[in-house]
């Protein structure tokens, strides 16, 4: 283990003390500020779980994307520091359906619906971690507020507008011990520099932040080759590692490729104005830009001690060929800018109403690919550059609620969204340069939703409440479009309307004890990469299907909560039953198969769910979380791959474990510990992935830990680490291995 790190922290820790002009005293938090578009949470007929301020400064926070990492029954892909791929996992999603759950900050979608795979993570980059005062997650579709990509998981950020002057500084590095049995280990090291200014000046409140990510990540894929070849022209070579895929055929590992050194810098505006006693305005600006290089490194070399790239080898006393752009680099440019606007109110007799609208632009979306492998190719070289510029999502919201007579609080509301993808690829003379040559692909598309709800909070009864609502939504898929190199070909347009109804009954049936029963239904729509992806071959458009039906889920859940004076248990059972599933499978049932976005007749998942919430443990400056999940996922029957009928669905654990103790042992100390648990689960819908290793989704437990001192009036020490055991485990890519955390934060 590197001891480099936790030596320099300690020196910078003890040289702090100069600061030490006062007795250490906690940090104030600021107050959290709920704004008028996120009120509805909090009669949200659904299991919700807050994570709050407090809880997150415990923790090691890196990016936004950490704030869930000890939620129930989720988990994060985030794969390294910074990783822009971060899906959510939850209780009926694994993590290449990102499409199952939304992120919201502030009001404002971060979700990126345009794709329901790796790379449609949300968008965490718009939110510094400095910035999050709260954090909400909800559960299921049981809200008709919210759409059918609620489906499982929604989270809502709340960040913090001042009200007196504010300001904060916080100075973090990481250090990554990463070994593997490929020869790529090392030291992937990083650093995070944030800033936060804000007033309140009468009318009018404002905070800026700015956060800024380098970090160097460890490999996120390996180069493999098969066997065969001309064994004439074969060149011995050294280093390679003989492997099995995760279904146990024979391969060879001999690069490593995506090593990511990415730098991304954050900057958000917020400014609040009182427009009245009764009205108020929000407004948001954010800015995200990432540049990221993704290297590659060849592991095996020939005689001369050179490294190789391509070609046929002798390895192992066997011939394998290396496949041309087997360690291409590649690079990405991004610049992604966030618009919101928020007027809120009430009247007289209570009721409140709000619009929010939001506009997230891919003002530049660049992805820079070689074509081959070489020890020049970093450099130079032909390639490709893919263009998503100009592509994004709109969103409208008009929402009111409010009292009628003295047993019902009713909502309703209206809702517009627009998504646009349009992604160009070029040839390019230099790969790391413009796209000067022509169009080697191309393909795009619209989608657009339009929805009003309504929904009635009933207290019918002391001790019982019926809430009831539904959601009518329009879907229309249109301007869909697939080019090649020489030719482009158009696709129908489609549309049709669902209605989803809503339930949910609440028994408080003795002093703090509560009974719900919730149901609903839920319809996601495809997304415009799911719709229009593929390719053109003999004058039509293959690998697709633009008739694509959407995903329809019938959800149940039963949970029993019970308060206590430091905090509360609950246990859920729930129940999802999905028609027409969306995902990537192969149709064995055609003579020649094709692998594609495809609908799956049937697949159920249920469980069962635990929480316990416990502060001052007996008294003890200890505030402990547990929480426990098994779950259930089966693919109940896929006439396309008919393999699948009967199995485990894909990336969705039978158990979910997660434990989370702080304990405060001195004025100005306290240490925290982590630990998170996920059992057996497969990769492929068939199941047939049965050895761990890359390629393949791993079981893990994984523990984590921080130390604080609040050494001096507004200032904080801290060091951490995550997988403290240095775990070595997969999500199809490796996920990092021992991490170790120095931070020093300043707040007025």
């Amino acid at each position: 283990m590197d001891t480099r790190f936790p030596a320099a922290l300690l020196l910078a820790a003890a040289g702090g003390l100069a600061f030490a002009a006062e007795p250490p005293q906690s940090t104030t938090l600021a107050p959290i500020h709920v704004h008028a578009s996120d009120t509805a949470v909090l009669n949200t007929p659904s299991v919700t779980v807050r994570i709050s301020q407090q809880r997150l400064q415990q923790q090691n926070l890196t990016t936004s994307a950490d704030a869930l990492r000890y939620a129930p029954n989720l988990q994060v892909r985030q794969r390294y520091i910074g990783d822009p791929n971060a899906t959510i996992s939850g209780r009926n999603s694994g993590t290449l359906q990102n499409a199952r759950s939304l992120l919201y900050a502030d009001g404002l979608l971060l979700s990126n619906l345009m794709s329901n795979s790796w790379d449609g993570a949300p968008r965490w980059g718009m939110v510094a971690p400095t910035e999050i005062g709260a954090v909400d997650v909800l559960y299921g579709p049981y809200s008709a507020l919210y759409p059918g990509n609620s489906i499982g998981t929604t989270v809502l950020i709340h960040t913090r507008l001042p009200d007196r002057l504010t300001a904060s500084a916080d100075v973090q590095y990481f250090s990554q011990d990463y070994g593997d049995r490929y020869g790529a280990g090392g030291h992937y090291d990083g650093h995070r520099l944030a800033a936060q200014l804000g007033d309140r000046q009468g009318r009018w409140r404002w905070l800026l932040s700015l956060n800024q990510l380098d970090n160097h990540g460890q490999p996120m894929q390996y180069a493999t080759a098969k066997a065969g070849g001309n064994a004439a022209n074969a060149v011995p070579v050294e280093g390679a590692t003989l492997d099995r895929n995760p279904n146990g055929t024979p391969r060879l590992v001999y690069g490593a490729n995506s090593i990511e050194h990415t730098r991304q810098t954050q900057a958000a505006l917020q400014v609040g104005v009182d427009l009245g006693s009764q009205v108020g305005a929000l407004f948001t600006l954010g800015w995200w830009h990432n540049n990221a290089f993704d290297s590659t490194r060849s592991l095996i070399r020939d005689a001369a001690g050179q490294p190789v790239y391509g070609g046929t080898i002798l390895a192992g006393g066997k011939v394998w060929t290396l496949p041309a752009s087997g360690l291409a680099p590649s690079s990405t440019d991004q610049t992604h800018v966030l618009y919101g606007a928020e007027l809120h109110g009430r009247f007289d007799n209570d009721w409140r109403w709000d619009a929010v609208a939001s506009h997230y632009d891919y003002a530049r979306n660049l992805e820079h690919d070689a074509a081959g492998s070489s020890a020049g190719s970093a450099w130079s070289g032909p390639g490709t550059v893919a263009d998503m510029g100009g592509s994004g999502w709109s969103t409208l919201d008009l929402r009111s609620s409010g009292p009628l007579g003295d047993a019902n609080m009713l909502y309703a509301g209206a809702h517009v969204d627009r998504y646009r993808l349009d992604s160009r690829v070029r040839a390019a003379s230099n790969w790391r340069g413009p796209a000067d040559g022509p169009q080697v692909s191309a393909y795009g598309g619209r989608t657009q939703t339009r929805a009003l709800y309504l929904q009635d909070v009933w207290s019918f009864a002391e001790a019982w409440a019926l809430t009831a609502g539904g959601r009518w939504e329009q879907w229309r898929a249109y301007g869909g479009l697939r080019a090649s190199a020489g030719a482009a070909l158009g696709y129908p347009s489609r549309q049709r309307s669902d209605f989803s109804p809503k339930a949910a009954l609440n028994w408080d049936f003795a002093s703090d004890w509560q009974l719900r029963l919730s149901w609903g239904k839920a319809v996601r729509y495809p997304s415009v990469e799911e719709l229009f992806q593929g390719s053109i071959s003999g004058g039509s458009i293959v690998n697709n299907d633009p008739n694509l039906q959407p995903e329809r889920d019938w959800s149940t859940d039963l949970s029993l909560t019970r308060t206590l004076q430091h905090g509360h248990w609950r246990v859920s059972l729930y129940q999802d039953r999905v028609a027409d599933t969306l995902y990537s499978q192969t149709d064995i049932t055609l003579p020649v198969p094709v692998t594609s976005v495809q609908n799956i007749d049937k697949v159920r998942t249920r469980g069962v769910e635990g929480e316990l919430v416990l502060t001052d443990l007996g008294g003890a400056p200890v505030d402990l979380t547990a929480s426990v999940a098994w779950n259930q996922a089966t693919t109940l029957r896929d006439r396309q791959f008919p393999k699948a009928d009967g199995k485990t669905f894909p990336r969705i654990p039978r158990l979910r474990a997660t434990l989370f103790a702080d304990w405060r042992f001195a004025p100005g100390w306290d240490a925290s510990l982590g630990l998170r648990r996920s059992g057996r689960q497969y990769g492929t819908l068939d199941n047939s992935d049965l050895v761990d290793t890359y390629g393949a989704v791993s079981s893990f437990t994984v523990a984590d830990a921080k130390l604080r001192w609040r050494f001096a009036p507004q200032w904080t020490a801290s060091l951490g680490v995550d997988n403290l055991t240095n775990e070595h485990y997969w999500v199809y890519h490796p996920y990092a291995g021992r991490t170790w955390f120095g931070e020093l934060h300043w707040e007025l």
